[in-house]
């Protein structure tokens, strides 16, 4: 008759402890790629422009710098997070024939389980955002709102709308990064903290967003007529094409005036926007079209530059523009000084 060893039922846990102990690491290092590739085409679009915008123009702590620009970046990510996961199980047939490399038509995650991550991720930002002060959670249910119009009530089938809303959803990240890079999170009331003059570059922005972001849909025309979408390429061909060699130059004179950068880099940028808004006006291939949104990109990248850079100009630029409307008890020299 056989007796059971004591020191079988240890072995078997300690086996499965180093069992999971070796393979812990790999299964980390795969989610957290799984998780990059889900916010991989917003890098260069997104996460680095909001950055260098919100960086550039918060008043940063000269004790904490790099840690208060780290969060910033981490909450950043982690919202966009949120919001592939939102898009991605919205299309996901659509990712499978465009982007097949991202996490659900690659088959690294489950449609499934991405709907469950999504509805974790809503909370998770939620608290994240809190933790950091009541203005930044703010600005994260405002995203997650305009979010939702943009996903599951049709907000992206219209091209006005959508315009709208992305300028909303990009302002909203940029609000959010700004407030956790500055030094002073919760030193006024919420409302004070929240006016659109303490920010004024980001207003800039939401405008410049709304009026040009249809850049992007030249190059999907046929795409977006597929499945329904009624972008503003599509309302108005030939407006929308006009629009941009006239769109892009006037903001682009607009940022310059407001900056007061070198006079040599704003004249190349300025030029820059006109080449770039031409093309879009009269090179309407889809492979041109593709070309002449990078371009479009690293444009909206340099008018970042220069709010990031010249932000004590721009500050005192509009706030001179400005006084002459307002009563003589609104210094509002001194509400745009952000440093």
């Amino acid at each position: 008759m056989r007796t059971p060893s004591s020191s079988s039922p240890m072995l078997s846990s300690a086996s499965r402890f180093f069992s999971w102990a070796d393979s812990f690491p790999k299964s980390l290092a795969y989610h957290l790629e799984t998780c990059f590739l889900f916010t991989k085409s917003d890098i260069k679009t997104i996460i680095v422009p909001v950055s260098i915008l919100a960086i550039g123009t918060a008043p940063l702590c000269r004790s904490q710098p790099v840690e208060h620009s780290l969060q910033a970046i981490f909450w950043l990510w982690i919202v966009l997070l949120q919001a592939n996961l939102s898009n991605q199980t919205s299309s996901p047939e659509e990712d499978a024939g465009n982007k097949p490399w991202r996490p659900i038509p690659a088959g690294r995650i489950s449609l499934r389980n991405a709907v469950i991550a999504h509805r974790i991720s809503i909370p998770a930002c939620a608290l994240l955002s809190l933790y950091f002060s009541p203005a930044v959670l703010v600005s994260c249910l405002l995203f997650t709102f305009f979010l939702s119009v943009h996903n599951d009530f049709d907000g992206a089938k219209n091209g006005f709308a959508k315009s709208l809303l992305n300028g909303f959803g990009y302002i909203m990240l940029a609000l959010g990064t700004t407030l956790i890079a500055g030094c002073d999170r919760e030193s006024d009331s919420l409302m004070e903290t929240l006016h659109w003059k303490n920010f004024p570059e980001l207003t800039i922005f939401f405008f410049v967003i709304i009026t040009t972001i249809h850049a992007q849909d030249f190059q999907d025309v046929e795409g977006d007529r597929e499945v329904g979408r009624n972008t503003i390429p599509m309302i108005l061909p030939e407006i929308s094409r006009i629009s941009m060699p006239i769109l892009l130059p006037f903001w682009s004179v607009i940022i310059v005036f407001l900056c007061n950068p070198p006079a040599l880099l704003g004249s190349i940028f300025v030029a820059f926007s006109m080449i770039i808004g031409f093309r879009f006006l009269l090179m309407r291939k889809v492979k041109e079209d593709e070309m002449s949104y990078f371009l479009y990109n690293a444009w909206l990248s340099l008018t970042i530059i220069h709010m990031a850079l010249y932000k004590r100009q721009a500050m005192h630029s509009a706030a001179w523009s400005m006084e002459s409307m307002m009563p003589p008890s609104s210094n509002l020299s001194s509400q745009f000084a952000v440093c």
